[in-house]
């Protein structure tokens, strides 16, 4: 919660912002992390090829942003899309890389050139994985390419300037989010870094990324959450639950942070704070189905199938066309012995399913709930 203090001077309330928790583990960390240059920059012999083209004469009749949409557009053809979180240099040279990657890659060549660039989160299907106890998700982003001084050429200048969108492997599903600074895109990156560090165990350097992560954007969710399980997997549960709350109180996205919090209190013994935590999920209003979807899924794991069935509702709230949703939905009803829910939620399951062999697998799940009713 926020704090009030009374100013001695005037004698008026003033607002005191949430301070970031102090950790000796977070303060003392000392770690090679890349600099800001050597996340972007490019080598001088990718630069100067990038500029051969962006300054061929049979390009000069094009705007600089879509030169240089063009020349990424053939760069990027072959591209292998891997989960890897390389630098701009990396991306360029190995032609591989994950989406912020190849944002990375963008931003760098803007830079050349001098175009603008903006970025915007994408909520789009993640590819989940599991590894060392952690469910992992990825993180879609796409750029926006302007020139904040262009010109028409009827000498016309634009207040809304015509932009360029990149974006790689778009969705049919995709959900626009919000857009990002490039400070807390910064922090992304580095966050991503930090799962990898994490993944490996190697908690020093985690907290070296987070770090420098949390001075472009100390009110990121994304990264505060991860601070908080470095410290919990250090055997630091109650600074985990400071940062917890602290994220809570200065991250416009708090679910995570609050279904992670509640399995922190679960882990300390504290049922009720964490039965606390998991109802109050049911009154956030967080737009990504598929962070909602994850919930569900966790919750079905923890034997928690009320839970799961308020989360995977939100899911089907905010994507009501994905027929994977309501099985998924149905699963959960008849584990919280709700047959006919379970039954009515898979026939809606089956009517949006517009493959045949999918909506042959809902009959059939349909026929065996059937008998099971009947059974009982």
């Amino acid at each position: 919660m926020f704090c009030l203090s009374a100013c001695s001077s005037t004698g008026k309330l003033t607002l005191q912002e949430p301070t970031l928790p102090y950790s000796d583990l977070l303060a003392q960390v000392h770690s090679d992390v890349p600099s800001v240059q050597d996340i972007f920059s490019l080598t001088i012999e990718q630069e100067q090829e990038f500029l051969a083209y962006f300054h061929a004469p049979e390009h000069q009749d094009l705007a600089g942003r879509k030169r240089l949409y063009n020349f990424l557009s053939q760069h990027t053809a072959y591209f292998d899309y891997q989960g890897h979180n390389y630098t701009a240099s990396q991306a360029y040279r190995l032609k591989a890389g994950n989406c912020i990657s190849l944002a990375v890659l963008t931003k760098a060549l803007a830079d050349v050139v001098g175009v603008d660039i903006k970025f915007q989160s994408i909520i789009s299907a993640p590819v989940f994985d599991m590894k060392n106890s952690y469910m992992l998700s990825s993180d879609h982003v796409r750029t926006f390419l302007y020139e904040s001084d262009f010109v028409s050429k009827r000498g016309n200048s634009y207040f809304l300037q015509p932009l360029l969108v990149i974006d790689y492997l778009p969705a049919a599903g995709d959900i626009v989010g919000e857009n990002i600074s490039e400070k807390t895109f910064i922090a992304m990156f580095y966050r991503n870094l930090a799962a990898d560090a994490l993944l490996k165990e190697n908690y020093h350097q985690a907290l070296a990324l987070l770090k420098t992560a949390l001075s472009f954007d100390p009110t990121y969710g994304a990264v505060i959450n991860l601070v908080a399980i470095t410290h919990r997997r250090l055997n630091e549960p109650e600074l985990a639950a400071k940062f917890y709350e602290y994220g809570l109180q200065v991250s416009n996205r708090k679910t995570s942070l609050t279904s992670n919090y509640a399995v922190l209190k679960q882990l300390q013994g504290d049922e009720h704070g964490a039965e606390q935590l998991r109802q109050s999920l049911s009154l956030q209003d967080d737009n990504d189905p598929y962070l909602w979807y994850l919930l569900g899924k966790t919750a079905i794991e923890q034997r928690h199938p009320a839970d799961a069935a308020i989360y995977f509702s939100k899911a089907i709230e905010r994507a009501p066309y994905m027929h994977e949703l309501y099985l998924e939905l149905a699963v959960a009803q008849y584990q919280n012995e709700q047959p006919q829910r379970a039954r009515n939620t898979l026939e809606r399951a089956a009517e949006l399913a517009t493959a045949k062999t999918t909506q042959q697998r809902y009959f059939a799940k349909l026929d065996a709930l059937k008998r099971s009713v009947e059974a009982h």
